[in-house]
C-alpha cells in the first residue's frame, strides 16, 4: 500500500501540472464563474419586482438557490474539464515516446495508472475546494443543512473519479490524445445527455399507461443511474423532484463503471508492456 501513496508519478505529475500556466489560470476563471453565478442567483432571488408584487423573499429560499447554482454549476464545469486532464495521460507518453521506458522501470501497470489517476483527480479536486467558501455562502442564508453539503461533495467526487477512470481507460487504448480525448467526451455526452433523453421517452410512456400515478417507479428512473447530475437532484427540495431518490443506486453504478474502467485500461497498459 505504501508504494501507492509514495508513487513518484503523483509527484512528477503534479510538478509538471503546476508549473504550467493554465495552474492558476484555471482557477481564477473558475471561481470567477462561480462568483458570477452566485451575485447572478442572489440578484434574482431578492428581485425589487418580485417583492412588489407582494411575493416574499426567505433567507432560505436565497440560500437553497446559491447553494443548488453552485453546485450544479461546479459539476458541469469539472466534466468539462475532466477529460482533458486524464484522457491524454497515456497517449502523451506514446506521442513523446516515454511510454516504453515507463513500462520497462521499476513501476508496475498498476502503479503507472494509479499516478496518472491520482495527479488527474488531485487537480480537479483542487478546483472543487477552491470553491468551498462559495459552498458554504448559503449557510449564511439558511435552507441547507451540512448534510446537503457532505452530499455534493461526495457525489461530485465520485462521479470525477469515475470520468478520470473512463477518461485513462481510452487514454490507454487509443494511440492519439485527440481521440482519446474524443472518445472520453462522447461517453460524457451519452452519461448526460442521453441518459436523460431515454428517461424522458420512459416517462412519457409510463404516464400514458399509467394516468394519474404518483411518480415514476425506479425501473423508470433506472438510465438517470448513470447520469451525473441525478445524485444532485435528490437535493432539490421541491415537488417536482421529490420521486428522485435513489442517490446510492447512482453512487454505486458510478462506482462500477469506474472499477471496470480502471480494470480495463491496467489490463491495456499491461499488454502494451508485453508488446516492448
Amino acid at each position: 500500500m505504501r508504494r501507492y501513496v509514495t508513487n513518484p508519478m503523483i509527484i512528477k505529475e503534479l510538478r509538471q501540472r503546476l508549473r504550467e500556466r493554465r495552474s492558476w489560470l484555471l482557477p481564477t476563471l473558475y471561481l470567477i464563474v462561480l462568483s458570477g453565478i452566485v451575485v447572478c442567483v442572489y440578484y434574482f432571488s431578492t428581485d425589487t419586482g418580485r417583492r412588489l408584487r407582494g411575493a416574499e423573499v426567505q433567507g432560505a429560499d436565497i440560500g437553497q438557490a446559491i447553494f443548488l447554482a453552485v453546485v450544479f454549476a461546479q459539476i458541469i464545469v469539472l466534466l468539462l474539464m475532466g477529460p482533458v486532464f486524464s484522457s491524454g495521460a497515456i497517449t502523451i507518453e506514446r506521442e513523446q515516446r516515454t511510454l516504453a521506458g515507463l513500462l520497462t522501470s521499476l513501476l508496475t501497470a498498476p502503479q503507472v495508472w494509479w499516478g496518472k489517476f491520482v495527479a488527474a483527480l488531485l487537480y480537479l479536486l483542487l478546483l472543487l475546494a477552491s470553491a468551498i467558501p462559495l459552498l458554504a455562502l448559503p449557510f449564511a442564508f439558511g435552507g441547507v443543512e451540512p448534510l446537503d453539503l457532505v452530499k455534493a461533495l461526495g457525489s461530485i467526487i465520485l462521479t470525477l473519479a469515475c470520468i478520470c477512470a473512463i477518461g485513462l481507460w481510452c487514454s490507454a487504448t487509443f494511440r492519439r490524445s485527440v481521440h482519446a480525448t474524443a472518445s472520453c467526451y462522447a461517453i460524457v455526452l451519452v452519461l448526460t445527455i442521453v441518459t436523460a433523453i431515454t428517461f424522458g421517452m420512459l416517462y412519457a410512456h409510463w404516464q400514458q399507461s399509467h394516468p394519474g400515478a404518483s411518480g415514476p417507479p425506479a425501473h423508470i428512473q433506472a438510465p438517470l443511474f448513470l447520469n451525473p447530475l441525478y445524485p444532485l437532484l435528490t437535493l432539490i427540495d421541491d415537488n417536482d423532484f421529490r420521486f428522485f431518490v435513489y442517490p446510492v443506486s447512482s453512487w454505486l453504478m458510478f462506482a462500477g463503471v469506474g472499477c471496470l474502467a480502471a480494470a480495463l485500461a491496467m489490463r491495456r497498459l499491461q499488454r502494451s508492456g508485453e508488446q516492448l
